[in-house]
């Protein structure tokens, strides 16, 4: 991230416009909590309540960050993929991860947009080549 320089601030006594408030930070846009298990996961599917939607202004930075406590990689050794997509979905990020069954672990996707603007959709999907996967909001195990 670049330095921010006291140019980019109004000086005293400036009115301040739309212009010099889309120069300052925005602070969180968007966030959700989810809180239900999704299990028997196996081909590409969206992730039960992972889909944030939001209006982003032009030439501000975003960030998307999405959270799963626990994976288990249920019945089979296999890649699970964890995919962050746009609405059509694109991936914007991802991982996979190689795991033996009854295996857990954790998940955190995050990426940083710069040129988005108008409606912005995120969403978060799941897939495993071998058996079923697990993503357990709530990480109990």
């Amino acid at each position: 991230m670049g330095a921010v320089t006291a140019a980019a601030f109004p000086v005293s006594g400036t009115v301040l416009t739309a212009a010099e408030y889309n120069k300052l930070p925005r602070g969180v846009v968007y966030y959700n909590t989810i809180t239900a298990n999704q299990n028997s996961i196996s081909t590409a599917v969206d992730l039960t309540g992972f889909t944030a939607t939001w209006t982003a202004v032009a030439g501000r930075l975003y960030r998307t960050t999405a959270y799963i406590p626990e994976v288990l990689q249920q019945t089979a050794t296999g890649v699970a993929v964890f995919r962050l997509t746009d609405s059509t979905p694109t991936d914007k990020q991802f991982y996979d991860n190689t795991a033996t069954a009854n295996s857990y672990y954790t998940v955190t996707l995050s990426v940083i947009e710069s040129t988005l603007s108008g409606s912005v959709t995120r969403k978060m999907r799941a897939s495993t080549n071998a058996g079923t996967v697990n993503a357990l909001m709530s990480a109990a195990t």
